[in-house]
């Protein structure tokens, strides 16, 4: 599996996180694309979306059922999967692997992010 992305990939990433939030696990791309249009200023072809989608798939990071002639996709893996798996390569790269020296400096962030916007 591989959880890096580029920037449209995080986009419909998250597009399908919202869908299945509302309980429609089984979305096509027109579902995602029509998501998309209404929520994001950023105007994108539908052959981009479904390009993007089924690298999504080759990387495992969607599923792809075909049901007839149209495929629907849902996502392999939670927000929250994604992001503990990349906060384990970020804290293995740069923290030898020390997580709670990755937790101290995000908390001092979140501090520092707190104090500038209670400054402005």
């Amino acid at each position: 599996m591989n959880f890096k992305h580029g920037s449209l990939e995080s986009i419909i990433l998250n597009a399908m996180w919202e869908l299945e939030k509302s309980g429609i696990y089984k979305n096509s791309v027109k579902d995602v694309y029509e998501f998309l249009s209404k929520t994001d200023s950023t105007k994108r072809a539908y052959t981009t979306i479904k390009t993007v989608m089924d690298r999504l798939f080759e990387k495992e990071v969607l599923l792809r059922i075909k049901q007839g002639k149209k495929f629907f996709y849902r996502t392999a893996y939670s927000n929250s999967d994604i992001i503990i798996t990349s906060l384990k390569k970020i804290a293995t790269q740069y923290c030898n692997g020390d997580m709670s020296k990755l937790m101290h400096i995000t908390k001092s962030m979140c501090e520092n992010d707190s104090q500038v916007i209670m400054v402005k």
